[in-house]
């Protein structure tokens, strides 16, 4: 009898521990899935604002009777006559990094090339709708004896991509439009023939 009595006692308090372990387990699934829907509310958030700023860039640039090619223009020259160069240090695309930088140029009104690029980009995407990506490469077109990394954007018109690099405009062609709305094909040679650049698609 003893034995049986021992017996069930430790198959209950094995019961008891593999039910204790498993209210544990479900108390920390419910600690993180707070945690991971503050990040998501946090980047909608982020992402909301990035977007009331750029509309608000838009509506006092530009006129709803523009073209989207007058759109274009409009925000490319006042990228140029706005934003001023800053320095980035260490660049590295990781996730979300377009956002981060395009709402650091609204905000400070300077940045490097990947700075410019993203803020162009998501304004000429709004603003027109255009399927637009940031690539990330090299160019020679601050030095043509160097090449040296370098971030542009891109839009797509038809079945065509257009280069619209604000920041090599102002500070390598004295903001002369020689980099706004042009075929990639025609500044290969300046872009170190498009060789191993990567891109990252706008999306609100």
């Amino acid at each position: 009898m003893k034995e049986k009595i021992t017996l069930k006692n430790t198959t209950i308090k094995r019961s008891f521990a593999l039910l204790l372990a498993v209210c544990l387990a479900a108390g920390a699934l419910t600690m993180l899935a707070p945690s991971a829907s503050l990040t998501a509310q946090a980047a909608s958030k982020s992402s909301k604002k990035l977007e009331k700023t750029v509309t608000k860039i838009i509506s006092k640039q530009t006129s709803e009777k523009d073209s989207k090619k007058t759109r274009l223009k409009k925000l490319f020259k006042y990228s140029e006559n706005t934003y001023e160069y800053g320095r980035a240090m260490g660049f590295k695309a990781k996730k979300g990094w377009e956002k981060t930088f395009a709402s650091e140029m609204y905000k400070k009104k300077a940045g490097s090339c990947y700075h410019f690029a993203a803020a162009y980009a998501f304004m000429a995407q709004k603003a027109t709708g255009y399927k637009t990506r940031i690539a990330i490469g090299k160019t020679n077109g601050f030095n043509k004896s160097r090449v040296q990394p370098h971030a542009w954007a891109e839009i797509k018109i038809g079945s065509s991509w257009y280069i619209c690099d604000p920041n090599m405009d102002k500070f390598a062609a004295k903001s002369s439009g020689k980099y706004f709305l042009k075929k990639r094909n025609k500044l290969k040679k300046t872009y170190n023939n498009f060789k191993e650049v990567k891109y990252t698609t706008v999306k609100w």
